[in-house]
């Protein structure tokens, strides 16, 4: 049967109807499945049939060979009545406006109070294009939360006296919801187009609980991954991957870091199967522990910044009272400790790393939000993070919600902070681009960072939702993983190779883009890969763990302010050449390195 035979078959009488072409649902639900989106008995076999009809007064099958359309009842077939007056005859002028393309899905109908509707919708390589017929233009209030089901606007245009309004459906994602749900909520969508196109409460209510089935769908498949990693850890070394500058070959470094993020992403949880790993990972953690604090990577050089990433998992008062040896005596915390010849735990300062040697801000921000949360003294001044505000980086993290998330962890719990909290979650929330993400490179990992920063200066309405949403989108579903990344970077200076006055090179490749030219000055750099994807997952996992409100709009907010250029750079280099990198060279740019 096609659309025609189908709309001449039904009964004029019909409130509203909807069909769909089973053909073009089965790449992407299966037989059980397609049973259950549209209510029949589980004995049905749907091979025979080409189409499926729900309708106001029940469930219709279309038969593949042409006969009449079968009336599901009572769990069994009936041939369908004949109407001397069918829909077609009905809506006859309203399906002349709809494309001429053959539908996969179409629909039509009316509520008392309002003109008939009319849906066309074709479906290809997973996305629906829909049309609909509408009396007028849709208000497109509450729109952004059609994202909770995969569908979005895509603007209309007037036809007469009526309206075209277009909209995509990512048939996966929709189908998905659906299937959360129990397709509890299939009616939603039939009242979305009967109202046509505006959202009324009760749909708003749908769609937010749509939105909190999926994110907590995503949290739980990050967690089973995390789970998954968490047990391989203690088999093998999952180090991530440093490529120095070409021509050094890549090599395996940094085996504890990563694993503190998973860790604090496991502890989220209180699920039985995940007790086991978590405690494994804690047992890997602790024994790679130097003292009170950590290194990088097993059995090297204590730092200040990696033993607070790894204690953000492992909170500790002694670790975090240990830290105070890294500290300058004026609050401000420096990455390692060094001297002019070998001695323990003490990196040897030479020309090259010399700028390694002060103060990091990123570092001393989480510090100070350890310290708050030890409920120890604070020694790092609100003022010291106030006029580091416009430079704020760090000396190895290499994106720039990173050290946002760093620095309103810092802020988190101070009631003195009110000014720089509104400024900072200002100049973050102007980094979020229409598609709700974070970030020109490495996309994922600054959505999850920008969440966590947003979430700890208090930003937890919709717009929290809708980044929620869109980092779910980047999730790799078959493995419950979120992409590679490069979170961490480290320069040598590169004595004797200046070229003052020419900039930078930046070709858009982060990994061979090492050698930076920056105010003159050359810098070869490492990228430390999360290769394993560890970082990205456990920090997708802590993002989508954020609780928020999404019946608080506060979507207004992401358009307050120009997008500052940091989130603007284009990959790594270009971040850490023109910003990131910067704030630490300013003494070694005006005077030579004396050993």
């Amino acid at each position: 049967m096609n659309s025609t035979d189908i709309l001449a078959s039904l009964p004029a009488s019909l409130e509203w109807m909807v069909f769909f072409r089973l053909s073009a649902i089965r790449p992407w639900a299966h037989e059980t499945q397609m049973r259950a989106m549209f209510f029949l008995p589980e004995q049905f076999d749907l091979e025979p049939f080409s189409h499926v009809v729900l309708s106001s007064q029940g469930r219709y099958l279309a038969p593949r060979d042409g006969s009449r359309l079968c009336l599901v009842g009572n769990g069994n077939l009936q041939p369908g009545s004949h109407q001397e007056s069918s829909l077609l005859d009905r809506y006859r002028s309203l399906l002349e406006t709809l494309p001429a393309d053959e539908p996969d899905c179409l629909g039509l109908g009316r509520k008392t109070v309002l003109p008939p509707v009319v849906l066309h919708v074709v479906i290809k390589d997973g996305y629906g294009e829909a049309t609909a017929i509408f009396d007028r233009q849709p208000s497109q209030d509450h729109y952004e939360l059609l994202k909770a089901v995969g569908v979005e606007y895509r603007g209309g245009y007037a036809a007469g006296s009526a309206f075209v309004a277009l909209f995509r459906n990512r048939l996966p994602i929709h189908i998905h919801a659906g299937a959360l749900a129990g397709y509890s909520r299939t009616g939603n969508c039939n009242q979305f187009f009967l109202n046509h196109g505006e959202i009324d409460r009760n749909l708003e209510a749908g769609l937010i609980e749509a939105s909190e089935s999926m994110t907590t769908w995503g949290r739980e498949t990050g967690l089973c991954a995390a789970g998954r990693l968490a047990s391989l850890a203690r088999q093998t070394c999952l180090a991530m991957t440093c490529q120095p500058p070409p021509p050094e070959k890549r090599f395996g470094y940094g085996d504890l870091v990563p694993l503190g993020f998973l860790l604090r992403a496991l502890n989220q949880s209180s699920k039985e199967t995940l007790v086991r790993p978590r405690a494994q990972l804690r047992e890997r953690l602790l024994g790679g522990r130097e003292g009170l604090l950590w290194p990088f990577h097993s059995r090297r050089l204590v730092t200040a910044t990696d033993s607070v990433l790894i204690l953000q998992a492992l909170p500790d008062r002694d670790g975090v009272e240990a830290l105070e040896r890294f500290n300058t005596n004026r609050g401000q915390y420096c990455p390692q400790l060094w001297s002019q010849t070998k001695q323990p735990d003490r990196m040897v300062i030479t020309e090259a790393n010399a700028h390694w040697c002060q103060p990091d801000f990123a570092t001393t921000c989480l510090v100070r939000s350890l310290r708050a949360e030890m409920g120890l003294l604070q020694v790092t001044p609100l003022e010291y993070l106030e006029d580091h505000f416009e430079t704020r980086s760090g000396l190895y993290f290499a994106n720039p919600y990173l050290t946002d998330w760093a620095l309103a962890s810092a802020l988190q719990s101070d009631n003195d902070a009110t000014e720089l909290k509104r400024r900072l979650l200002q100049e973050i929330v102007a980094g979020m681009k229409d598609d709700d993400s974070f970030g020109a490179y490495d996309v994922a990992l600054s959505t999850s960072f920008a969440i966590l920063a947003l979430a700890a200066l208090g930003c937890r309405g919709r717009l929290l939702r809708l980044a929620q949403l869109r980092l779910l989108e980047m999730m790799d579903t078959a493995v419950g993983m979120w992409p590679e990344c490069i979170p961490f970077y480290s320069t040598l200076f590169s004595p004797g190779h200046s070229h003052v006055g020419t900039p930078p090179a930046v070709n858009g490749n982060a990994r061979s883009s090492q050698i930076l030219n920056v105010n003159g000055f050359r810098h070869e750099v490492s990228w430390y890969i999360d290769s394993h994807r560890i970082i990205a997952t456990a920090v997708a996992v802590l993002a989508l763990n954020e609780p928020c409100d999404p019946t608080l709009r506060d979507i207004e907010l992401r358009n307050a302010t120009e997008m500052h250029p940091r989130y603007k750079c284009r990959d790594h280099s270009e971040y850490v050449a023109e910003f990131a990198l910067p704030p630490y060279l300013k003494e070694h740019q005006t005077k030579s390195w004396v050993a």
